[in-house]
């Protein structure tokens, strides 16, 4: 039997050609696209392809801030202020009685002790005056020494009853007026002494003369007085400056000050001596005045004054950098991070210095407060990232 031979066909290969796709798809991915879906990477944001999938929210951005730790410390407040140097007395120094000033015995610039003569008035009117006073008062007294005297001869004739007693009560009263005039006499005596007295005129206390008003010649007048000299005390001046009403609760008669001024190389210390009870309207500024030694006479009134003041110190207080406070609409907070989110805390703050703040109530030590820019522009729950800083825990939840 004839076998029958027949070609076996070979089967059809009925797998995908791939050298031509894959060359597509390499060349879609090289140019951004994709030939395939793929899974995400594990440990990838969603979207960190680039692109997020339609209607999935766009994720939220950390904003990174810087912490510190509130601490335990001392805290020192300083107010700084304008200020100038005033005279602790000044006065104007004029005539009691009229007359030509004959004498200046002192200058512009010149130092004067207690007591010493400033300037004399003429003399000679109330030399004259005291002489016609004296005289007065001589006559009088002569006067009531003669009724006195012929009292008591009446006195005596009427134990003989050669004089009656109407005589005698006229004697008597003829004393009476005798004595009288002699008081008088006596008053007007002593006051021509005083008006002599008073035609020198001396200083009333220690003192500098800044201005001299008048020369010798001037006619000086009682009633408008006519002003010779200014005098003003510089062995103490005081230093006057004006702080803000905000500040004024924190400045208390004793608290330490120093005071700079252009020239003197070291600043003088001193302390507050008075606090002014009223406010300026217009600037809403109080004054306070401290007392500046100046037995060299160096310093002189009216200098501009840079004047610090030491109000509060306190050894033991919680202290926060002072950016790390926050205050608006009647509240002050700090901000913490809690959850990896800005989390406000309501805080007490008690003295406030250039560069911290006293936290009376709110916070604890260590508890890690956001400071800088970051602390004035944030909104509670807003996503943040804590940047590391030296001594504090980048941990999200630091409260």
């Amino acid at each position: 039997m004839r076998r029958l031979h027949t070609a076996r066909r070979p089967l059809r290969d009925t797998r995908p050609r791939s050298g031509g796709a894959a060359a597509v798809c390499l060349t879609a991915l090289l140019l951004g696209g994709a030939c395939s879906r793929s899974e995400p990477v594990a440990g990838s944001a969603p979207g960190a392809s680039g692109t997020s999938a339609p209607g999935a929210p766009a994720e939220e951005v950390a904003i990174a801030v810087k912490v510190e730790p509130v601490r335990r410390g001392a805290i020192v407040q300083r107010i700084d202020a304008p200020g100038t140097l005033e005279a602790r007395r000044e006065s104007h120094i004029g005539v009691e009685v009229q007359g030509r000033i004959d004498k200046v015995f002192v200058d512009e610039g010149d130092r004067v002790a207690e007591g010493a003569p400033l300037f004399q008035i003429d003399r000679e009117p109330y030399e004259m005056g005291l002489r016609q006073a004296q005289a007065a008062l001589d006559h009088a007294r002569a006067e009531r020494a003669q009724m006195q005297a012929d009292l008591a001869r009446a006195r005596e004739l009427q134990k003989q009853n050669i004089v009656p007693a109407q005589q005698i009560e006229k004697l008597e009263t003829g004393v009476a007026v005798a004595r009288s005039a002699e008081a008088q006499a006596n008053e007007a005596v002593a006051l021509a002494r005083h008006k002599l007295e008073r035609t020198q005129v001396r200083a009333p206390y220690a003192a500098s003369v800044v201005a001299r008003l008048v020369d010798e010649g001037t006619t000086a007048l009682v009633q408008p007085q006519t002003i010779v000299l200014v005098l003003q005390e510089s062995d103490e001046l005081t230093a006057r400056a004006t702080i803000p009403e905000s500040r004024l609760a924190f400045v208390r008669v004793g608290d330490p000050a120093l005071i700079r001024i252009e020239g003197i190389p070291a600043p003088i210390q001193t302390e507050v001596s008075a606090v002014g009870d009223a406010i300026d309207p217009a600037t809403r500024t109080y004054t306070v005045k401290m007392r500046v030694p100046n037995a060299d006479h160096a310093l002189k009134a009216g200098v501009f004054a840079q004047v610090e003041i030491i109000p509060s110190s306190k050894r033991d207080a919680l202290v926060v950098p002072r950016d790390a406070i926050r205050s608006e609409d009647g509240r002050t907070r700090v901000f913490t991070v809690r959850d990896g989110r800005a989390a406000p805390i309501a805080v007490t703050v008690g003295v406030v210095t250039e560069s911290e703040a006293e936290i009376l109530d709110g916070l604890r030590v260590d508890m890690p407060v956001i400071v800088g820019d970051a602390a004035q522009q944030l909104a509670a729950g807003m996503r943040v990232r804590v940047a590391p800083a030296p001594g504090v825990a980048a941990a999200d939840d630091g409260a």
